[in-house]
Protein backbone atom coordinates (compact mmCIF):
# COMPACT_ATOMS: atom_id res chain seq x y z
CA UNK A 1 0.00 0.00 0.00
CA UNK A 2 1.32 3.41 -0.94
CA UNK A 3 1.86 5.54 2.16
CA UNK A 4 3.41 8.69 0.72
CA UNK A 5 4.02 9.33 -2.98
CA UNK A 6 7.41 10.36 -4.29
CA UNK A 7 5.74 12.50 -6.95
CA UNK A 8 3.18 15.29 -6.80
CA UNK A 9 1.37 15.06 -10.13
CA UNK A 10 -1.74 12.98 -10.75
CA UNK A 11 -0.76 11.47 -14.07
CA UNK A 12 -3.70 9.30 -15.04
CA UNK A 13 -4.59 11.50 -18.00
CA UNK A 14 -1.15 13.00 -18.63
CA UNK A 15 0.79 12.64 -21.88
CA UNK A 16 3.33 9.82 -21.80
CA UNK A 17 6.27 12.28 -21.73
CA UNK A 18 5.01 14.09 -18.60
CA UNK A 19 4.04 10.86 -16.87
CA UNK A 20 7.46 9.43 -17.69
CA UNK A 21 9.32 12.36 -16.18
CA UNK A 22 7.21 12.32 -13.02
CA UNK A 23 6.95 8.60 -12.41
CA UNK A 24 10.02 7.20 -14.15
CA UNK A 25 7.93 5.03 -16.44
CA UNK A 26 4.95 5.09 -18.81
CA UNK A 27 2.91 2.52 -20.72
CA UNK A 28 2.34 3.14 -24.43
CA UNK A 29 -0.27 0.82 -26.01
CA UNK A 30 -0.44 -0.39 -29.62
CA UNK A 31 3.18 0.29 -30.50
CA UNK A 32 3.10 -2.36 -33.22
CA UNK A 33 0.25 -4.02 -35.14
CA UNK A 34 -1.15 -7.54 -34.82
CA UNK A 35 0.63 -8.92 -37.87
CA UNK A 36 3.91 -7.30 -36.90
CA UNK A 37 3.85 -8.67 -33.36
CA UNK A 38 3.12 -12.14 -34.74
CA UNK A 39 6.15 -11.88 -37.02
CA UNK A 40 8.34 -10.62 -34.18
CA UNK A 41 7.18 -13.51 -31.99
CA UNK A 42 7.97 -15.97 -34.81
CA UNK A 43 11.48 -14.55 -35.19
CA UNK A 44 12.03 -14.75 -31.45
CA UNK A 45 10.74 -18.30 -31.16
CA UNK A 46 12.56 -19.57 -34.27
CA UNK A 47 15.93 -17.87 -33.93
CA UNK A 48 16.61 -17.24 -30.26
CA UNK A 49 18.11 -19.86 -27.98
CA UNK A 50 15.81 -21.79 -25.68
CA UNK A 51 15.65 -20.81 -22.02
CA UNK A 52 14.90 -17.69 -20.07
CA UNK A 53 16.32 -15.32 -22.69
CA UNK A 54 19.44 -13.73 -24.12
CA UNK A 55 21.11 -10.29 -24.07
CA UNK A 56 22.67 -10.41 -27.52
CA UNK A 57 20.01 -9.50 -30.06
CA UNK A 58 20.59 -5.90 -31.07
CA UNK A 59 23.00 -6.66 -33.93
CA UNK A 60 20.60 -9.07 -35.63
CA UNK A 61 19.10 -7.33 -38.71
CA UNK A 62 15.48 -7.87 -37.70
CA UNK A 63 16.16 -6.55 -34.19
CA UNK A 64 18.04 -3.51 -35.50
CA UNK A 65 15.12 -2.72 -37.81
CA UNK A 66 12.65 -3.12 -34.95
CA UNK A 67 14.70 -0.78 -32.74
CA UNK A 68 14.64 1.85 -35.48
CA UNK A 69 10.89 1.32 -35.83
CA UNK A 70 10.41 1.94 -32.11
CA UNK A 71 12.64 5.02 -32.09
CA UNK A 72 10.53 6.42 -34.93
CA UNK A 73 7.28 6.14 -32.97
CA UNK A 74 6.30 9.70 -32.03
CA UNK A 75 5.07 8.73 -28.57
CA UNK A 76 8.29 6.88 -27.72
CA UNK A 77 10.53 9.49 -29.32
CA UNK A 78 9.19 12.05 -26.82
CA UNK A 79 10.96 10.27 -23.97
CA UNK A 80 14.05 8.90 -25.73
CA UNK A 81 17.43 10.68 -25.73
CA UNK A 82 18.08 13.10 -28.58
CA UNK A 83 19.50 11.13 -31.54
CA UNK A 84 18.73 7.98 -29.57
CA UNK A 85 20.78 4.92 -30.42
CA UNK A 86 19.80 1.33 -29.55
CA UNK A 87 22.68 -0.13 -27.56
CA UNK A 88 21.20 -3.39 -26.29
CA UNK A 89 18.22 -5.70 -26.65
CA UNK A 90 17.52 -8.48 -24.18
CA UNK A 91 14.85 -11.14 -24.49
CA UNK A 92 13.17 -12.14 -21.24
CA UNK A 93 10.96 -15.22 -21.53
CA UNK A 94 9.10 -16.05 -18.34
CA UNK A 95 6.67 -18.95 -17.92
CA UNK A 96 5.98 -21.65 -15.39
CA UNK A 97 8.73 -23.65 -17.16
CA UNK A 98 11.28 -20.83 -17.18
CA UNK A 99 10.36 -19.11 -13.95
CA UNK A 100 12.23 -16.75 -11.67
CA UNK A 101 11.73 -13.77 -9.42
CA UNK A 102 13.69 -10.54 -9.51
CA UNK A 103 14.36 -8.72 -6.26
CA UNK A 104 14.06 -4.95 -5.92
CA UNK A 105 16.85 -3.20 -7.83
CA UNK A 106 17.93 -0.50 -10.25
CA UNK A 107 19.51 -1.17 -13.65
CA UNK A 108 23.03 0.12 -13.12
CA UNK A 109 25.09 -1.37 -15.99
CA UNK A 110 25.49 -0.41 -19.64
CA UNK A 111 27.13 -2.43 -22.48
CA UNK A 112 30.44 -1.07 -23.76
CA UNK A 113 33.05 -2.11 -26.31
CA UNK A 114 36.15 -2.14 -24.13
CA UNK A 115 37.39 -1.40 -20.65
CA UNK A 116 38.83 1.99 -19.73
CA UNK A 117 40.73 3.13 -16.66
CA UNK A 118 38.58 5.64 -14.79
CA UNK A 119 37.57 6.04 -11.16
CA UNK A 120 34.07 7.06 -12.32
CA UNK A 121 33.33 3.67 -13.85
CA UNK A 122 33.27 0.48 -11.82
CA UNK A 123 31.49 -2.85 -11.43
CA UNK A 124 32.97 -4.20 -14.65
CA UNK A 125 31.43 -7.54 -15.65
CA UNK A 126 30.99 -9.86 -18.61
CA UNK A 127 27.68 -11.46 -19.58
CA UNK A 128 27.28 -13.71 -22.62
CA UNK A 129 30.65 -12.48 -23.85
CA UNK A 130 29.66 -8.81 -23.66
CA UNK A 131 31.32 -6.23 -21.41
CA UNK A 132 29.28 -4.13 -18.98
CA UNK A 133 30.16 -1.29 -16.63
CA UNK A 134 28.37 0.77 -13.98
CA UNK A 135 28.68 4.47 -14.87
CA UNK A 136 27.77 7.50 -12.74
CA UNK A 137 24.09 8.17 -12.12
CA UNK A 138 24.31 11.20 -14.42
CA UNK A 139 25.08 8.86 -17.33
CA UNK A 140 22.25 6.49 -16.47
CA UNK A 141 19.88 9.46 -16.41
CA UNK A 142 20.47 9.80 -20.16
CA UNK A 143 19.48 6.18 -20.87
CA UNK A 144 15.94 4.88 -21.46
CA UNK A 145 14.62 1.31 -21.65
CA UNK A 146 11.75 0.34 -23.95
CA UNK A 147 10.14 -2.99 -23.06
CA UNK A 148 8.10 -4.30 -26.00
CA UNK A 149 5.60 -6.93 -24.86
CA UNK A 150 4.84 -9.88 -27.12
CA UNK A 151 2.18 -11.11 -24.67
CA UNK A 152 -0.32 -9.55 -22.27
CA UNK A 153 1.46 -8.99 -18.97
CA UNK A 154 -0.03 -8.64 -15.50
CA UNK A 155 0.72 -9.73 -11.95
CA UNK A 156 0.02 -13.38 -12.83
CA UNK A 157 2.88 -13.74 -15.31
CA UNK A 158 5.58 -11.54 -13.89
CA UNK A 159 4.70 -7.91 -14.61
CA UNK A 160 7.15 -5.41 -13.14
CA UNK A 161 6.39 -3.89 -9.76
CA UNK A 162 7.82 -0.38 -9.48
CA UNK A 163 8.23 2.38 -6.91
CA UNK A 164 6.95 5.43 -8.84
CA UNK A 165 9.25 8.43 -8.74
CA UNK A 166 12.19 6.53 -7.24
CA UNK A 167 14.34 7.27 -10.31
CA UNK A 168 14.76 10.80 -8.95
CA UNK A 169 16.56 9.60 -5.81
CA UNK A 170 19.81 8.69 -7.58
CA UNK A 171 21.70 5.49 -7.03
CA UNK A 172 20.49 3.64 -3.93
CA UNK A 173 22.02 0.96 -1.76
CA UNK A 174 20.02 -2.23 -1.20
CA UNK A 175 19.02 -1.00 2.27
CA UNK A 176 17.97 2.40 0.93
CA UNK A 177 15.93 0.73 -1.81
CA UNK A 178 14.02 -1.38 0.71
CA UNK A 179 13.36 1.61 2.95
CA UNK A 180 12.09 3.58 -0.05
CA UNK A 181 9.68 0.82 -1.03
CA UNK A 182 8.49 0.37 2.54
CA UNK A 183 7.86 4.10 2.89
CA UNK A 184 6.23 4.77 -0.46
CA UNK A 185 4.86 1.43 -1.66
CA UNK A 186 4.96 -0.13 -5.11
CA UNK A 187 2.51 -0.76 -7.95
CA UNK A 188 2.20 -3.49 -10.56
CA UNK A 189 2.55 -2.21 -14.14
CA UNK A 190 0.26 -4.08 -16.51
CA UNK A 191 1.20 -3.91 -20.18
CA UNK A 192 -0.98 -5.20 -23.04
CA UNK A 193 0.32 -7.31 -25.92
CA UNK A 194 1.78 -5.02 -28.63
CA UNK A 195 2.34 -2.31 -26.03
CA UNK A 196 5.55 -0.97 -24.53
CA UNK A 197 6.65 0.10 -21.10
CA UNK A 198 9.29 2.83 -21.14
CA UNK A 199 11.33 3.28 -17.98
CA UNK A 200 14.36 5.00 -16.47
CA UNK A 201 17.16 2.66 -15.39
CA UNK A 202 17.23 4.11 -11.86
CA UNK A 203 13.54 3.34 -11.27
CA UNK A 204 13.27 0.76 -8.49
CA UNK A 205 11.62 -2.37 -9.87
CA UNK A 206 11.09 -6.05 -9.15
CA UNK A 207 9.00 -8.94 -10.47
CA UNK A 208 7.47 -12.12 -9.09
CA UNK A 209 7.45 -15.63 -10.48
CA UNK A 210 4.73 -16.47 -12.98
CA UNK A 211 1.70 -18.21 -11.47
CA UNK A 212 -0.05 -18.93 -14.76
CA UNK A 213 0.78 -20.85 -17.93
CA UNK A 214 0.48 -17.64 -19.97
CA UNK A 215 3.93 -16.88 -21.36
CA UNK A 216 5.54 -13.47 -20.82
CA UNK A 217 7.96 -12.58 -23.61
CA UNK A 218 9.54 -9.12 -23.44
CA UNK A 219 12.10 -7.50 -25.71
CA UNK A 220 13.95 -5.08 -23.45
CA UNK A 221 15.64 -2.41 -25.59
CA UNK A 222 18.13 0.05 -24.12
CA UNK A 223 18.51 3.39 -25.88
CA UNK A 224 21.35 5.78 -25.17
CA UNK A 225 22.75 8.97 -26.69
CA UNK A 226 24.38 8.64 -30.10
CA UNK A 227 27.85 8.80 -28.58
CA UNK A 228 28.72 6.96 -25.38
CA UNK A 229 29.89 9.21 -22.54
CA UNK A 230 33.53 10.13 -22.08
CA UNK A 231 36.02 7.67 -23.55
CA UNK A 232 33.52 4.81 -23.63
CA UNK A 233 32.24 3.25 -26.84
CA UNK A 234 28.96 1.39 -27.19
CA UNK A 235 29.42 -2.31 -27.93
CA UNK A 236 26.49 -2.48 -30.36
CA UNK A 237 27.49 -2.15 -34.01
CA UNK A 238 24.21 -0.45 -34.95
Amino acid sequence: MTMRPLFSAKCGDCPASFEFLELGYAVVPDVVGDEEIDEIARLVDDNVMAGAGTRRLINLPWCTALAERLAGDRRLAEVLPVDARPVQCTLFTKSTTNNWLVSLHQDLSIPVAERIESSEYHGWSEKEGELFVQPPASVLDGVVAVRLHLDDCDERNGALRVVPGSHRLGRLTAAEAMRTRDAHGEICVRVPRRGAMVMKPLLLHASSKASTNNMRRVLHFVFGPKEAPGALRWSARV
